[in-house]
């Protein structure tokens, strides 16, 4: 699933980012084998040729990454602000 207008907070600042929800992964044996899930975060940054900033497990069997992009800079309302 795909949500619109979300901020997060990137390398000490508060950035809007185009989030990707993915569920329905592997059973998690560490989580009552409910599916694993994760959530892609891109940000617009000008300079970046689509690099991964950060990729972590924020709970058991919940991952998230963070990947900065310059193909998101051209939507104003994700434009970079330095």
């Amino acid at each position: 699933s795909v949500k619109e207008m979300c901020t997060k907070n990137t390398e000490k600042q508060m950035t809007l980012h185009y989030p990707v929800e993915m569920g329905n992964g592997t059973p998690c044996s560490f989580s009552q084998n409910l599916p694993q899930s994760s959530t892609v975060m891109y940000i617009c940054h000008p300079q970046a040729k689509h690099k991964i900033l950060s990729i972590a497990e924020i709970t058991t069997c919940e991952y998230e990454g963070v990947i900065l992009t310059r193909l998101l800079c051209s939507r104003p309302k994700y434009r970079f602000r330095a």
